[in-house]
């Protein structure tokens, strides 16, 4: 249950499930009570899945009709008026012309004949009801794989050949119909980012001299870091911010990413903008962001007069500057739809795709999600001529981990397929985000956290994988102070030779930020990222133990 129920209970926190217009909840597969079930009783397991199975697939079936009826009811009755125009005149009824429309096509004349707003609630209503069964599906599968595994050892029957029949005769598991209709929706609602134009923050931009004697290929700079200079620093989560960040020497940068109602990736590290607004008190700064359409955000004003950035806008703004000016960004566990999105976002940028050194999550499950769609999205680039060539190879073989770091530049690698020399076929390199899981040092506070000591990685190489066929490319350590005792150093070191790539996080104002510490990681943990919030005393006193 790592993987996949600890992200079923992120979904289930994350209020992001539609409701009817009884406000009544869908149906969520119990898939830890469930679990519980197997070695129990074979007849017990079976007799609980059927019956969630069928609850499942009752409960999507009266909401895909609660869709269509709302869909056609509102065709209907904003059309009212023009058919009764064309009844006077004599012309053929409304009903004469649309007499068995298709499903996509009545979803592109609900667009064209309610307003926007209901147009987007439809959009909003269509992603939850998809992602909702989505997670049944899974649900209910993974009870039959684990249910299976030790069946013969416990002297039971394997169910995959009867449940599955069940299963994949459900109602729900047309789920994947409401994917064109998102694509519809989504074709006519949102603004694509190739065509998308506001306003920049470039004129607020400012630049400040790097400090050259400051090595920061490894260090990641958090969003609450000190200023780098005597003046005030920029506001946390600005664009402002990472701009003088980068132009002062400071190559990785941490963000958060949120999703907006319209499917905009948007910097935010806290559910709201409350504490960042200039008016704390306003609608849309009490307004979760992903409640929130990008107009709505651009109209919000931070404290420093500025708005909240795009993702896009900040990524752009990396490779105007150049250099090894990168993002590290993470996402909040649950939610799966931001890393679809930024996986688009990529698609339509491929040149914006090495700007980004390490997606980072401490949900497992969506991490292996997103390193398959990027793997996919990689393939079909490649495919398709979008990257340009490098080096001369031939073997279609991914290698993620790529070569260990050394102990000074270990910041970020590109991705490599392995070397085959041949003299005509040149095949185009792509370098794709690290794909990290974030982990904790201490007893979990919250239930998306996984909690590993040093003293002992072995867990984290099953988080990792994925089955026989996939792994996550490393992982994300918050710091521990055995990390710098030899028993730590060797357990990273391992790691490390591994070729998983490792980052370690502190928390804010008790784990250790500085120079001597973050320099210990990386020459002699084989660290490749260290987090910082750049104290005023990051050099301090522990500089000189270096020397």
């Amino acid at each position: 249950m790592v993987k996949f129920g600890r992200h079923l209970q992120f979904y289930l926190e994350s209020d992001e499930r539609v409701s009817d217009g009884d406000n009544a909840e869908p149906y969520i597969v119990p898939y830890p009570d469930i679990r519980e079930e197997i070695g129990i009783g074979q007849s017990q397991f079976v007799n609980e899945w059927m019956i969630s199975m069928n609850r499942a697939s009752d409960d999507y079936t009266k909401r895909i009709r609660m869709m269509w009826k709302r869909i056609f009811d509102d065709i209907f009755t904003s059309s009212a008026a023009s058919r009764r125009q064309s009844f006077d005149s004599g012309i053929s009824t409304f009903e004469d012309e649309h007499r068995g429309l298709p499903s996509d096509k009545a979803v592109e004349l609900y667009v064209a004949t309610v307003d926007e707003s209901r147009s987007r609630e439809l959009f909003s209503y269509i992603k939850k009801l998809h992602s909702t069964a989505a997670m049944n599906c899974e649900a209910l599968r993974k009870l039959v794989k684990k249910f299976d595994k030790g069946a013969t050892a416990r002297g039971d029957e394997m169910q995959s050949s009867s449940l599955l029949i069940e299963l994949y005769s459900a109602s729900f598991m047309n789920y994947q119909c409401l994917e064109g209709y998102i694509e519809i929706l989504r074709d006519t609602l949102v603004v694509s980012d190739d065509e998308e134009e506001m306003d920049s923050e470039n004129d607020d931009m400012y630049y400040i001299q790097q400090r050259n004697a400051l090595s920061t290929d490894n260090l990641a700079l958090k969003r609450r870091a000190e200023e780098l200079v005597a003046s005030k620093r920029p506001l946390e989560n600005s664009l402002a911010a990472f701009e003088s960040a980068w132009c002062g020497g400071i190559h990785l940068c941490e963000c958060d990413v949120a999703l907006t109602k319209d499917e905009k990736l948007v910097l935010a590290h806290d559910e709201d903008f409350s504490r960042l607004a200039l008016d704390p008190r306003s609608t849309c700064s009490q307004t979760k962001v992903g409640d929130l359409t990008m107009k709505e955000i651009i109209s919000l004003t931070f404290k420093s007069g500025t708005r909240p950035p795009l993702l896009l806008d900040v990524l752009r703004s990396a490779q105007a500057i150049g250099g090894e000016s990168k993002l590290i960004i993470e996402v909040k566990p649950g939610n799966q739809e931001a890393c679809t999105a930024l996986v688009r976002l990529f698609r339509h940028h491929p040149d914006l795709i090495d700007r980004c050194a390490v997606i980072m999550s401490f949900d497992a499950f969506t991490m292996h999600r997103l390193k398959a769609e990027l793997d996919e999205m990689a393939a079909s680039l490649v495919s398709a001529g979008s990257m340009s060539p490098r080096g001369t190879t031939s073997a279609h073989t991914w290698d993620r981990r790529g070569t260990p770091p050394d102990s000074i530049n270990a910041g970020c690698y590109i991705e490599t397929r392995s070397e085959t020399k041949s003299q005509n076929n040149f095949v185009p390199k792509v370098q794709l985000p690290k794909v990290l899981l974030l982990t904790v040092s201490k007893e979990p506070q919250q239930n998306y956290e996984l909690w590993v000591s040093v003293s002992n990685l072995s867990p984290v190489h099953s988080w990792l994988k994925n089955g026989d066929s996939s792994s996550l490319d490393g992982v994300y350590l918050q710091f521990q102070p055995e990390m710098l005792e030899p028993n730590g150093m060797h357990s990273l070191l391992d790691m490390s030779k591994r070729g998983y790539t490792i980052g370690v996080w502190g928390e804010f104002g008790k784990d250790p930020d500085d120079y001597f510490t973050a320099t210990q990681l990386i020459r002699d943990c084989g660290v490749s990222y260290v987090n910082t919030d750049l104290p005023r005393n990051f050099r301090g006193n522990g500089a000189k133990h270096l020397y």
